[in-house]
């Protein structure tokens, strides 16, 4: 069984961030779960343009609010806690925080994340090996 404290990651690798979020990787590929798991914050005033080349993502909302830009449609769809999104098609999306608190999310990734990535330039994270 695998048990973890969430604040065990913290100023580890697994505590991933770049500009305008951060993520503690609750899972891992070194899990052997065969998908991944993170804690996700979307800071206040972040944008974040996201394209998923490589793995598919599924996100529930657990506190704030965002907004997710699908950019094949144009659609934007507000996201509160208890609403899911998944751009499960490999979307190129835009992810939002007009708001004043983190947009916190828990995410799942497949395949699984190795646990120390960020994005590429393109929104992505690299192809697991």
């Amino acid at each position: 069984m695998i048990v973890v404290d969430s604040r065990s990651l913290r100023d580890t690798p697994r505590d991933a961030s770049g500009p305008g979020w951060t993520s503690l990787r609750l899972l891992v590929r070194s899990d052997g779960m065969g998908f991944s798991m993170t804690e996700t914050e979307v800071l206040p005033g972040a944008e974040l343009e996201l394209h998923y080349r490589h793995h598919i993502e599924a996100c529930y909302c657990v506190s704030g609010e965002g907004h997710v830009t699908d950019h094949a449609t144009g659609k934007t769809h507000v996201i509160t806690s208890g609403v899911l999104y998944a751009p499960d098609a490999h979307d190129r999306h835009r992810v939002e925080n007009r708001g004043d608190v983190p947009f916190r999310l828990i995410c799942v990734f497949s395949p699984a994340l190795q646990g120390d990535e960020v994005h590429n330039a393109d929104g992505s994270y690299s192809a697991s090996d």
